[in-house]
């Protein structure tokens, strides 16, 4: 029953064999991509595709394979593929030679296929001195390393790889299915016919919708996945994930609980969330499907930055011309007329949903909505004060990150897990037990980033996402000393942007900002002399001595491995007291005063002028 289910969905339709012996013989078949199918003499009343998918134009076995010139149905459906687009069969099916033969390679090498920075980072983590993976591909891992049997026990199931073996829409619990993942969208009539089939109705007897591929992937196909580690999905709706078990007794418009179970708490979404764009309206085709090159990280994957769409003054843009031939496809797809096009800052493509007016204003489309937004040019304070250069567009725009604390990750050699990529069960079992979630401005600290061919440090936003022990002692060939402690800060893009940016103070008065923690950071005067001092809200960690939720020590630094990524660390002291400057000056003076936005031009220069009442730490050196 339940295999005769998956055949007659996959096919669209499958009539009984009473209506197969009574077809008339003479019947003329269409003629499809360049063959005649015998196909439609059971699937020809099938509806639901998108224009670009209709079996007049590219058949059935152009997706489904099997042999399409077979009398029978046997024959006919011999080495058919169920569910076409698994990255397994898409060389075949969705990017045969006369569909997207180019687009299968890129999938297959972009980021979300491999997860390769999930892969190096969790090396990383557990054996900071080891060579790292030249090609790091999730699939390839091992299965007798701690890392890589963590990985596959915790993490390996967000990737595109991952078969899809069942039908119905993507929703929250939906892993991988390659192709599907992103372009499966089942209209109503779809689905009601699936569940009619399912419950075994008389009317679900034949099926009769197929679900469309299109180019409309909504957040909803992002979530699943992007709803882990990161949590980048849930926050850019604005939903933080707390440690509740049940909504007994919570509102629904405050908590939310996801399919998985886990429940989120309401919190401010991204701004562009409230407007209305989608994660394909910022990011590109190249970035989701990939650009034929291997990345270790998503940060150098990206092709788009915040300055792209908001700028001051003019822009060279792309005209249509200069477009390559699938972007040229996929604006004609979408319905688009040609024009011109903003570049996207780091890799100079098209942003295909974008226009430049005749007067200079921009705008942006929403790929799937259709609404048209116009870009804002950012605030004066962001381009004249030199005194930020470092800073990133996210370092003040983010209002929040989800942040967890003490974390535990052990092996247990006597229970049994179940290894995520060879969906079975194994002997062994690596256990996460969580602390606390909290979500607040997020701490700051130093990322080195290619800008126009130079290296050059900014200011971004980092979490607390590995201060945590792991004990691998009951792994074999591990003893009873190999406990780890980590305190490490990942660099995030959290995408909960707000508007309105960070307060002068909730920086350089703000002690989580710096490094330190949560707790009191307090300006103390005397006899001429001023001095911080900070009392933390969290005891010391026994591995370390830092307060729990600390980066770094209060006015010091870390020697050894501070941060997931190598590229990144967290504010030297000379940059803390130079932050803290700016902060003893706040104590007295408000942040819009004249004082503070004359040093925005020039802070050295404020300082000259200051007054003899003016006390400043201890540690100012004129520069």
């Amino acid at each position: 029953m339940i295999s005769m289910m998956i055949l007659v969905y996959a096919l669209g339709c499958l009539q009984n064999d009473d209506a197969v012996q009574n077809e008339p013989a003479h019947r003329a078949l269409p003629e499809l991509l360049g063959t005649d199918e015998t196909c439609v003499k059971c699937h020809g009343n099938v509806s639901g595709f998108a224009p670009g998918h209709l079996p007049g134009a590219i058949g059935c076995a152009s997706c489904h394979l099997g042999d399409p010139k077979a009398e029978s149905k046997e024959e006919a459906h011999k080495s058919m593929v169920l569910i076409p687009g698994n990255l397994e069969n898409a060389s075949a099916t969705c990017g045969n030679a006369s569909c997207h033969p180019d687009i299968v390679d890129r999938v297959s090498k972009s980021l979300m296929t491999t997860m390769a920075g999930v892969v190096s980072t969790n090396r990383h983590v557990f054996d900071p001195g080891a060579p790292s993976l030249s090609n790091p591909h999730i699939e390839t891992i091992r299965d007798d390393h701690p890392a890589d049997t963590h990985l596959r026990q915790l993490c390996a199931s967000c990737h595109l790889g991952r078969e899809k073996t069942s039908f119905g829409p993507i929703d929250e619990t939906s892993r991988g299915g390659g192709c599907t993942a992103c372009h499966l969208n089942y209209a109503d009539t779809a689905l009601t016919d699936l569940k009619a089939y399912v419950a075994g109705d008389k009317e679900g007897k034949l099926l009769y919708t197929h679900p469309g591929l299109t180019v409309e992937v909504t957040n909803d196909h992002c979530f699943g996945c992007h709803s882990r580690s990161g949590r980048i999905s849930t926050s850019y709706e604005g939903w933080h994930e707390t440690t509740l078990h049940e909504l007994t007794g919570l509102t629904d418009s405050t908590f939310r609980e996801l399919q998985d179970g886990r429940i989120f708490q309401k919190y401010a979404a991204d701004i562009h969330h409230e407007r209305g764009l989608e994660c394909i309206d910022c990011h590109l085709v190249t970035e989701l499907m990939g650009d034929g090159n291997t990345y270790r990280h998503k940060s150098e994957a990206l092709k788009v930055q915040c300055a792209d769409c908001h700028f001051s003054g003019s822009k060279e843009t792309i005209p249509f011309d200069a477009l390559s031939d699938e972007e040229k496809k996929i604006l004609n797809i979408r319905g688009k007329e040609p024009g011109a096009y903003l570049p996207a800052g780091r890799s100079g493509e098209a942003l295909l949903n974008s226009s430049v007016l005749p007067d200079g204003r921009a705008l942006l489309f929403g790929k799937n909505s259709r609404d048209t937004f116009e870009l804002r040019p950012p605030a004066d304070v962001c381009q004249k004060d030199a005194v930020h250069s470092r800073l990133t567009c996210e370092s003040c725009h983010t209002g929040w990150a989800p942040q967890c604390l003490g974390c535990h990750t052990s092996y247990d050699p006597l229970i049994t897990g179940y290894d995520l990529l060879d969906q079975k069960k194994v002997t062994g079992k690596w256990n996460e037990s969580i602390g606390v979630f909290l979500a607040e401005a997020p701490p700051l600290g130093i990322v080195m980033e290619k800008h126009e061919g130079m290296e050059v440090e900014k200011i971004k936003t980092f979490i607390a996402g590995m201060i945590m022990t792991i004990d691998p002692s009951g792994f074999p060939g591990h003893g009873e000393d190999t406990t780890m402690f980590r305190r490490l800060f990942a660099p995030v893009s959290a995408h909960t942007t707000q508007a309105g940016g960070r307060s002068c103070a909730s920086c350089h008065l703000d002690p989580l900002a710096l490094g330190y923690g949560r707790g009191t950071l307090e300006y103390q005067t005397e006899s001429g002399q001023g001095k911080w001092v900070f009392e933390s809200e969290y005891v010391a960690n026994d591995q370390d001595g830092l307060p729990e939720d600390a980066w770094i020590p209060f006015l010091g630094t870390r020697e050894g491995m501070t941060s997931s990524r190598s590229v990144a660390r967290p504010f030297t002291v000379e940059e803390q007291q130079r932050i803290l400057l700016v902060g003893a000056c706040l104590t007295c003076h408000e942040e819009k005063s004249t004082v503070m936005e004359s040093s925005l031009e020039g802070f050295e220069g404020v300082l000259e002028r200051r007054s003899s009442v003016c006390i400043l730490p201890g540690s100012y050196k004129k520069r």
